[in-house]
């Protein structure tokens, strides 16, 4: 179980958590607010206000939602007779499971929902319902024990019931349904969501228009996060609207609705809005509680998407619940030591110089400085380095007049891996020819890994070759010193061009010399696990080869392999991805999605490549954020995707090591296996949740974890002077 606040680490306690959400007991107030009180609405309210809001709910689907289309892998949950509507004070729930219940029309509508809980690993269930609606799930198994800890319902489940010019769209839960959903938010004091909700009185709200068309643009920020302080969002931070069909509504009875998220005023020549629009609300409606967007969700698309859920989510669990939030950005720079055929100027070979690794040591210190004095404490971030060690001995030949020489019969020449010699009158500076990793201070500032000796393409390779290729290159890097590094990942490898993935013997070479991950390629569907993004591929003898082996997911980016400069990048992007424009659109473009993979929760490595590092002897100033400097591609995405992550959030930027990686790779795909939950645990007398019950089907040993974690059922933890404590 995981606590994700925005304090300087993420650990697994959720003792704040607790503070700001122990106390369940209803307002005495009707008046909507917005602190970070508990109230969880375990009102003894009669269902008469309920009643009329019901009526309205169901009035207020009169209007279509347009709804993102995608695809869902969730399972529905189960339906049988539903619970009893009543809710009185001896009735309060002693325990409430924490697993939230989706509510939506199809599986591509559940999805807006279901993936960021799947992303955090929070226990959830899908109810389908079909036009002709469906039964409600049994909502709890006694009168003191609930099965939901938060209801989301996407698009009020609208559908159109009239017919071509005579549309009549609304709900297909009944009136009796929504009662009985209301009733079950009273009686067990839990939230709900409703996402593409059209603006009515029975939120409080009226609509003032629906937005946008082509050519329009209307930003969107939180308001006010005081109701969700452990989401970690900042607000003010403006985030496009462009994708997402969306209503722009005004508050008409402030005693029960509240803003939390406004629009920025509209651009574009399809007409104008000014600022202050309303784009969602939180209802305090007799003692009930609600979540309420005005606009729809495109998370297969949207980085909007995926940071506004973390609103909800941290919302309707009140920041306790099983699961993990963490942004890790690792960035791996691939064939370090060979040269790079230069994709444009054509006939250009590069090769990084000391100078530009210099650059690079100092200006990650930099980065780091900058989170921290953005506010996201606990953040670490580093540069990884997978090396081929071929390449360092093709260069130190050039240096090598010894006789024997140093290295032996020399380097392995591939025939067409690229190197040049010196001119016949070269004359080699003092003092070079040492490596610049050999030094203990240059070494540290990187984290290392192997990339196999000479990157030779493994498809089609021997068991032999390719064992001389892992094990050659593990004696270069203990020979060099690289083995010792601070952070070294002996247990990993960068496939060279992500090849061998296919081949029996060389994934069997692989892993008898000890490599138990490697990284895949998400641009190749079939390197990637299909049961769930955040799991690991795990290798089989039918589609593989070989059986066993860990494949980290890892994401390409436009700053291609194969070149060094900002001209050089934006041409290929143009040329192969059908990009357009300059080096800046470019980083517009990465920026979007990256920052939607990262506000997605995946923790997946990012490619790039020496070349890509170039910077002491370009000409070119990149512009980031109105800043001017003398940096290289690799520096200018990085620099626009923490500069993104510090105006948006508040959490720690972490980065591990490949090792690592792998290792909560594989954890979270054991954790998943023995299914963790959570009952939230309330004193019926004092209406305060006093603990929390976590259990699993069984309890598991990660092989792929360093420090193993146990789940066993009937586990209990409660919260005692600032800690969470194992009870039983």
């Amino acid at each position: 179980m995981s606590e994700s606040s925005s304090s300087s680490t993420e650990s697994t306690s959720a003792s704040s958590s607790l503070t700001s959400s122990s106390d369940i007991s209803s307002s005495a107030s009707s008046t909507a607010s917005l602190t970070s009180s508990s109230d969880v609405s375990s009102s003894t309210s009669s269902l008469s206000s309920s009643s009329t809001e019901t009526s309205s709910s169901s009035s207020s689907t009169s209007s279509p939602s347009s709804t993102s289309t995608t695809s869902s892998t969730s399972s529905t949950s189960s339906t049988s007779t539903s619970s009893s509507a009543t809710a009185t004070p001896s009735s309060l729930a002693n325990s409430v499971s924490s697993t939230i219940l989706i509510i939506a029309k199809d599986q591509a509508s559940a999805k807006q929902a279901s993936t960021g809980l799947n992303a955090y690993g929070i226990p959830y269930e899908v109810l389908l319902v079909p036009q002709a609606g469906i039964e409600l799930p049994v909502l709890s198994s006694t009168n003191t024990t609930g099965n939901y800890g938060g209801i989301v319902i996407l698009s009020e489940v609208s559908y159109n019931y009239g017919t071509a010019g005579a549309e009549n769209y609304h709900s297909a839960l009944t009136d009796a349904q929504w009662l009985l959903l209301y009733a079950y938010q009273l009686q067990f004091g839990i939230r709900m969501v409703r996402i593409d909700v059209y603006p009515s009185p029975s939120t409080g709200t009226t609509p003032i228009a629906g937005c946008c068309a082509d050519g329009q643009e209307q930003f969107v920020s939180f308001s006010n996060t005081s109701a969700f302080p452990t989401a970690g969002l900042r607000t003010g931070a403006q985030m496009t609207t462009a994708g997402q069909y969306h209503y722009i509504a005004s508050i008409t009875d402030a005693s029960i609705a509240s803003a939390f998220l406004t629009y920025g005023a509209t651009t574009g020549t399809s007409g104008t809005y000014a600022a202050g629009g309303v784009g969602g609300v939180i209802n305090v409606i007799g003692g009930r509680q609600q979540m309420v967007f005005f606009i729809t969700f495109g998370i297969e698309f949207s980085a909007t998407s995926n940071y506004l859920q973390h609103s909800w989510i941290n919302w309707v669990t009140r920041g306790i619940y099983v699961g993990f939030r963490r942004i890790n950005l690792n960035t791996q720079i691939d064939d370090m030591f060979l040269d790079s055929d230069i994709y444009l100027p054509a006939g250009n070979i590069f090769r990084l110089a000391v100078a530009d690794l210099n650059t690079h040591k100092t200006w990650t210190t930099t980065i780091n400085n900058k989170l921290i004095a953005g506010g996201n404490l606990g953040s670490k971030y580093y540069i990884e380095i997978a090396h081929n060690g071929n390449g360092n001995i093709i260069s130190s030949d050039k240096f090598d007049t010894s006789d024997p020489p140093k290295c032996g019969i020399g380097a392995i020449d591939l025939g067409d891996q690229a190197f040049s010699d010196t001119p016949l009158e070269f004359q080699k500076p003092l003092g070079t020819g040492t490596m610049w990793f050999a030094t203990p201070a240059n070494r540290d500032a990187f984290a290392h890994m192997s990339h196999t000796f000479t990157h030779e393409a493994e498809n089609n390779a021997t068991y032999s070759d390719i064992f001389k290729e892992i094990t050659w290159n593990q004696a270069w890097l203990t020979q060099s010193g690289l083995a010792s590094a601070a952070i070294f990942s002996p247990h990993g490898i960068v496939p060279p061009a992500i090849t061998g993935l296919h081949n029996g013997d060389s994934i069997k070479a692989w892993m008898d010399n000890g490599i138990t991950n490697v990284v895949g390629d998400n641009s190749r569907p079939v390197l990637r696990n299909q049961a769930n993004p955040m799991w690991p591929y795990i290798t089989n003898v039918a589609d593989n080869g070989y059986a066993g082996l860990l494949v980290s997911p890892r994401w390409p980016t436009n700053i291609y392999y194969n070149c060094d400069t900002p001209n050089c990048t934006t041409q290929e992007w143009i040329t192969f991805s059908k990009g357009s424009g300059d080096f800046q659109n470019l980083l517009t473009y990465e920026k979007g999605v990256t920052t939607r993979y990262l506000f997605g929760l995946y923790h997946d490595a990012y490619m790039f490549h020496q070349a890509n590092l170039r910077v002491s002897d370009i000409p070119v100033n990149t512009n980031i954020n109105g800043v001017t400097a003398k940096i290289s591609i690799f520096q200018a995405w990085v620099e626009t995707i923490v500069q993104e992550l510090i105006r948006t959030v508040t959490w720690p930027v972490i980065t591990i090591k490949h090792d690592d990686m792998g290792a909560q790779f594989g954890a979270r795909m054991a954790r998943d296996a023995c299914a963790p939950k959570m009952s939230y645990l309330i004193d019926p007398t004092t209406q305060k949740i006093t603990g929390v019950s976590v259990g699993a089907n069984d309890w598991y040993r990660s092989a792929y974890t360093l420090d193993h974690i146990e789940w066993r059922a009937g586990v209990v933890y409660s919260y005692d002077s600032g800690q969470l404590v194992r009870r039983a």
